[in-house]
């Protein structure tokens, strides 16, 4: 039997001519498959049509982790695939997985090919299958496009929080060193104009350089012991004649100054000295102190920038070779301003861990999805664990919170778009199916879900490299 005669026999071609069916056998081949052997996986390029000439297959998906079986296929004529002869709109990928259950002869199809036969016998159809896919297309992408903005606007909400605090911080310390600057004068002026000798100043300088540059060098007290210290000083200037030495006190305890250091300068620079030397010197203890503020609030300011920069993937190409460790924790400080409300982080991570060859900005708002589901799960007030290890030839991913769990009823539901647990206006139900979807078809991974009260896990496993993973 000729193969134009046997796809003749199919519910699917029997309608076909000759001439049709000579065509579609040219254009197509037949391949065998052994039991256990895979026909096509979810997450590969839906690159071919492919209908059933004899055995037995079976489509099955993946969720939460578990082998759902969706549909066995014994019926001569049944297909799956091809959804690349329906335009970009019908979907990239397959959506499951078929398995030869026995030996099988499956006749394959390219879905370039199918696309052109459509064409040319069934135009009106395959406009109208065009038209259709197109559109259903459009309202997914604008469906998902939203849930884009969302998960945009919770980065941006997390990162305006925390280059707020730092903003503030070197608002406040540029005040204040304005106003440091005046004083910072009249204790020159003090200085200048109080008669002392060359050695006197030279000493002034150098108890200057040294307690500047052991207030940066030594220990921080904790507040009690400052506020001891103050108490101190206090008393001791009180004792040398200072009648405003409650205000320097702050600034000496502050810098690291201890009464041994004050004796000494006592010694060293003389009764005429020491008043202007020591407002000196906390004049450039406070303009130091602020200028120490106005560096760290930079440096974080400069840290987010980074991490934002480095957390899109700005600049670079789609597909680099990626560090998962620092994707998560660039995508902790866009939550940071939600993990400070008194959730704990606990990282373990293999720091063997190799690099993988990934979409890396899609690969972070998997990660965003994910610690963001956590850290709602936990109520603001919980423990999230995140986990990397190697994973036979990829990589392992494992973020889990210590919430009240997914009941077991709907755990097979999650993956679904728009399905959510949460309250009304809070979800999309997208985050977890886009999240699924860079995981397993733009990436040819796994995403699975395991849950009990206090142990919600959410896995991720990754291949090393793009369009490689094993069977």
């Amino acid at each position: 039997m000729t193969l134009a005669e046997e796809l003749r026999q199919t519910f699917l071609f029997e309608r076909l001519t000759e001439e049709q069916l000579g065509e579609l056998a040219t254009a197509g081949s037949v391949v065998r498959f052994e039991a256990g052997d895979i026909v096509f996986r979810e997450g590969e390029p839906a690159d071919f049509l492919w209908m059933l000439l004899d055995g037995e297959l079976e489509l099955s998906r993946y969720v939460s982790g578990q082998k759902m079986i969706r549909m066995p296929m014994v019926r001569k004529g049944i297909w799956a695939g091809g959804m690349h002869a329906y335009g970009e709109g019908a979907g990239a990928a397959y959506r499951a997985t078929i398995t030869a259950m026995r030996t099988s002869k499956v006749f394959r199809l390219p879905s370039s090919e199918l696309a052109r036969l459509l064409s040319a016998w069934f135009p009106m159809g395959k406009h109208l299958l065009d038209g259709l896919f197109q559109t259903v297309a459009m309202i997914d992408s604008a469906v998902r496009q939203r849930e884009s903005l969302v998960a945009l606007g919770t980065m941006a909400a997390g990162l305006a929080h925390e280059l707020n605090n730092p903003a503030a911080a070197a608002a406040r310390a540029n005040d204040e060193l304005r106003s440091a600057l005046g004083t910072i004068r009249e204790c020159a002026q003090d200085v200048a104009g109080g008669g002392l000798s060359r050695d006197q100043l030279q000493t002034i300088f150098a108890l200057q350089a040294q307690v500047i540059g052991g207030a940066r060098n030594s220990p921080a007290l904790d507040p009690l012991g400052v506020a001891d210290r103050e108490d101190e000083i206090t008393d001791w200037l009180q004792d040398q004649g200072f009648h405003d030495g409650w205000k320097l006190a702050p600034t000496l305890a502050a810098g690291g100054v201890d009464l041994a250091s004050l004796d000494r300068a006592a010694q060293e620079l003389g009764p005429n000295a020491l008043s202007p030397g020591l407002r000196w010197i906390a004049c450039s203890l406070n303009a130091s102190s602020l200028l120490d503020q106005l560096d760290e609030a930079i440096t974080r300011i400069s840290g987010l920038v980074r991490a934002v920069k480095e957390y899109t993937y700005m600049d670079r190409a789609p597909v680099q070779e990626i560090d998962v460790r620092a994707g998560l924790e660039n995508t902790l400080v866009m939550l940071g301003h939600k993990l400070q409300q008194g959730v704990e982080v606990v990282r373990d991570h293999d720091r063997s861990l190799p690099g993988i060859e990934a979409y890396g900005s899609e690969l972070n708002q998997v990660w965003l999805n994910l610690l963001d589901n956590a850290i709602d799960a936990t109520g603001g007030n919980g423990r999230i664990r995140i986990r990397t290890a190697t994973d036979g030839d990829g990589v392992l991913v494992e973020i889990a919170d210590n919430g009240p769990g997914i009941p077991e009823d709907i755990q097979r539901r999650v993956f679904e778009p728009f399905f959510t647990t949460k309250d009304p206006g809070r979800g999309t139900g997208l985050g977890l199916d886009i999240a699924r979807r860079i995981v397993v078809e733009r990436h040819g991974g796994d995403l699975s879900l395991e849950s009990v009260p206090g142990d919600t896990r959410f896995v991720v496993r990754l291949p090393l490299r793009l369009g490689t993973k094993e069977p």
